[in-house]
């Protein structure tokens, strides 16, 4: 039998009954540094064990410092993710999402089968958004949950996902815009917020959003603040590009620096997270790519710096044609091809070194992952997360 004490320092200890062990007391940092090097199987077990096991592997310290020893390796650990559909219901009414990453080979994820639009991993959790519906995916365990609905008539929201290390709290940020009629190309409307909290009620809660603009790109989420391009001005002239902020602490709009893009350029362009700063990359041919990375200096003001120009021409007879979908902590871009092919993979790019590697995903062979409508996801950054859904 183990129980849960404090101590007049505030110091927490298991006791363990002495009939059926020789040690008296656990300080519960060994608990939890023992359990946090189980596999995630395991820890799924455990849950079942007793209640101060569960208490233990819910507790916001065990989730975030969960797996121990997993990020000293400078190596990036990717998340691919690709969707299809369930053929064995009758009326195709799920979907699945496979994960494949260095940690495990394949997992799978069911979900409703609504029309996919937009998707965003952020520390290990990742949101999938389908117009009115939003769900929220952990790869690591294989579970989901759906949002309510959000609160709107219109049936394409745009949506971004973020999350703040210091609340520990993730959110989806949605708003939206009319899509044809005499508000087209008008402002977005009906911004609304959502927190993921575990056995709390959860709803969206409108917010107030002072900078009118139109969302044009997918966001990043930088060091607890969402940043998406959006298009600004007056009400006659909208020709503006800006990078839009939304704060998750103080779930307060801001908006930065006119972007240094021409409207070409507009359709190529991918916001990242680059070292720690908000970084633009944009396609100047069909090889070369420029970025674009934001000078945060309280006294002078933002302002955007082009921060390289680089070429994978030399190398494109390893593949078709390429976009930048990310970028890992050691500096290398993540390129992936625009189309499906026989061969899953992924191309990093080393700025620093001007070399160029390709990696390939080893599917199994009855995943259905080469139909041209199959959707893909990317991400360098992945973290196993045992939060529970």
């Amino acid at each position: 039998m183990m129980k849960i004490t404090r101590n007049k320092k505030n110091k927490t200890t298991v006791t363990i009954n002495p009939q059926t062990s020789s040690y008296e007391v656990l300080p519960l940092e060994l608990v939890i540094e023992i359990i946090g090097r189980l596999p995630v199987k395991s820890i799924a077990r455990f849950l079942l064990v007793s209640k101060l096991w569960a208490t233990i592997i819910r507790s916001r310290d065990f989730i975030k410092s969960f797996p121990l020893g997993s990020c000293s390796s400078p190596q990036p650990r990717f998340l691919i993710a690709f969707n299809g559909q369930d053929h064995t219901k009758e009326h195709l009414e799920k979907e699945h999402w496979y994960f494949f990453s260095s940690s495990f080979l394949s997992r799978s994820c069911p979900i409703p089968n609504y029309e996919y639009r937009s998707h965003y991993y952020v520390n290990g959790l990742l949101c999938i958004g389908c117009g009115q519906k939003q769900f929220i995916v952990n790869p690591t365990t294989g579970k989901s949950i759906a949002l309510p609905r959000v609160r709107t008539k219109r049936k394409a929201p745009v949506s971004y996902f973020g999350y703040d290390s210091v609340s520990d709290q993730y959110k989806v940020l949605c708003m939206t815009e009319a899509q044809r009629g005499p508000n087209f190309l008008r402002p977005s409307s009906q911004h609304q917020v959502f927190t993921l909290e575990a056995k709390k009620r959860r709803s969206w809660r409108m917010l107030e959003c002072r900078i009118p603009h139109r969302p044009l790109s997918y966001g990043v989420c930088v060091h607890g603040v969402i940043y998406y391009m959006a298009k600004t001005g007056s009400t006659n002239d909208w020709s503006q590009l800006s990078l839009m902020s939304f704060d998750l602490r103080s779930e307060k709009f801001g908006v930065s620096p006119e972007i240094p893009i021409t409207e070409i350029q507009n359709s190529h362009v991918v916001i990242l997270n680059f070292q720690g700063k908000v970084a633009i990359t944009t396609k100047a041919s069909t090889y070369t790519f420029d970025v674009w990375v934001m000078d945060e200096d309280p006294e002078e003001g933002n302002k955007w710096l082009r921060k390289l120009t680089f070429s994978v021409e030399p190398w494109n007879g390893l593949f078709r044609n390429l976009y930048i979908t990310g970028i890992t902590q050691t500096g290398e871009f993540i390129l992936a091809p625009y189309f499906n092919s026989d061969n899953v993979y992924v191309g990093l790019y080393n700025h620093y070194t001007d070399t160029f590697r390709k990696i390939k995903v080893q599917e199994k062979e009855d995943n259905d992952f080469k139909r041209n409508h199959v959707k893909r996801i990317f991400s360098s950054d992945y973290i196993e997360n045992v939060r529970l859904l």
